[in-house]
């Protein structure tokens, strides 16, 4: 019994996974709701790797780079891992999952409910840029998607069974969730910081969803 009782005191003031993220979030005043250890995590993680991006040089043509770089009129800030997550998190106040085709959901008052799909079919570059347009909607009025045009020639490639013409799916200003979207994934491609096939195909497909609104090109 002499012994038992300090392994148990032990075991009750040593940490464990649980608390210390649930400790992580409430350290960023994020409330969270129904998400497993394992999905916490997950998002946990992801947030935490972009924190981690450390900066390199521009590996492309400069003259490329400076036509399409849009990172710091959008976020405010040249590009930097670590305050991007503080822009992320500022963002956030609570992370619920919830079944859909999205990946994720932010309605503009910075719930987020994240779907199964990021968990179980999505790896870094997905996760994160989905984290960072999410974000973008807790902002202003939202920035609220409008229906692709219906000559959309596009596909969803994450979710092939959706017809974009039919779906909240484009945007149709250059500030919205796919413009800050997109930003992100240019740099990342742009300073070779991931593979930049992916993260630059990512990028074409994020831009092919900033349409033409009422006859005007959006730049």
């Amino acid at each position: 019994m002499k012994l038992l009782l300090p392994l148990l005191m032990l075991a009750l003031l040593s940490p464990c996974s649980s608390f210390g993220e649930e400790a992580y979030w409430k350290e960023h005043g994020i409330d969270i709701a129904g998400l497993s250890t394992e999905q916490l995590a997950a998002v946990e993680e992801t947030v935490n790797a972009i924190g981690a991006l450390k900066v390199k040089d521009v590996a492309i043509p400069k003259g490329i780079y400076y036509r399409l770089s849009s990172f710091r009129r959008l976020y405010g800030f040249d590009f930097d891992g670590e305050k991007l997550k503080g822009w992320l998190l500022g963002r956030v106040k609570s992370i619920a999952p919830q079944n859909g085709w999205t990946i994720a959901v932010n309605n503009n008052q910075g719930h987020f409910y994240i779907g199964d799909r990021f968990f179980t079919k999505s790896g870094f570059l997905e996760r994160a840029y989905c984290l960072i347009h999410e974000a973008r909607h807790s902002d202003g009025d939202g920035y609220p998607h409008i229906r692709c045009p219906g000559n959309c020639k596009y596909v969803s490639a994450g979710s092939p069974d959706i017809d974009l013409t039919e779906v909240p799916a484009c945007d149709g200003g250059k500030d919205g969730a796919y413009a800050f979207q997109a930003a992100f994934l240019f740099e990342l491609y742009a300073r070779n910081m991931v593979d930049p096939e992916a993260a630059g195909l990512i990028y074409n497909s994020s831009m092919s969803r900033i349409i033409r609104l009422e006859g005007k090109t959006v730049k």
